[in-house]
Formats: structure tokens, C-alpha cells, sequence
């Protein structure tokens, strides 16, 4: 009667070897007697710390010259060129864009 033979993938990315069932059972118990594990060294047991929540970037703003807003959404800075109090909206000059827009008076702040 012919050998049986397995197919032994066993190692990582090398590729499998066909080797004799044999060998393939006798495996597990020679590892045994041959290298025994010894158990992890065991971790002082101390208390986690809670992780710490990443700090928001420090913002600060300077006093702005009379006439101009800041955009509370970006910071960006603009001048006033009108304002309509009914509507509650400003017409604003931005200086980093040169565009002109007209926004809420909610979204601007002259701090």
C-alpha cells in the first residue's frame, strides 16, 4: 500500500510542502518535548490611566481696528461696509479674499 501524503501549509508565505501524514501527526507532540513555553513573566498590576482627550489648539484673538469683523466660522477679517438692521445682515469686505458678500450678523463678531 502507497504512502498518504498532506498538503502542509503551515509556514507564512513560503509556500506549502507535500509531506507524508506521518510526519505531519508526529509534529505537535516533538514540539512538546522538544522546546517547552515558558508562561509570560506576569505585569505588575497597576491602574490604567484614562487616556487624556487630545487639547483643542490654543486660539487667541486680537482687538480689531473699529470698522472690522472677524468670521466666528473661520477667523477670517473683513471691513463693515454697511449694515441692515431689519434684515440682520452686514455687507462685508473680506481682506484676505477682496470679495464682498453679505452675511448674518450672527456669524460675525467684532472681537
Amino acid at each position: 500500500m502507497g504512502k498518504v501524503w498532506v498538503l502542509d501549509s503551515e509556514t507564512k508565505s513560503t509556500g506549502a510542502h507535500m509531506r507524508p501524514l506521518e510526519k505531519v501527526l508526529e509534529r505537535p507532540e516533538s514540539r512538546e518535548k522538544a522546546a517547552p513555553r515558558r508562561p509570560a513573566p506576569e505585569r505588575p498590576k497597576t491602574p490604567r490611566q484614562p487616556r487624556r482627550e487630545a487639547a483643542e489648539p490654543q486660539r487667541t484673538s486680537t482687538a480689531l481696528p473699529a470698522g472690522h469683523v472677524r468670521k466666528k466660522a473661520t477667523g477670517e477679517i473683513g471691513k463693515v461696509q454697511a449694515v441692515d438692521s431689519r434684515a440682520g445682515t452686514a455687507t462685508v469686505r473680506w481682506l484676505k479674499r477682496g470679495s464682498t458678500s453679505t452675511v448674518p450678523l450672527s456669524t460675525i463678531s467684532t472681537r
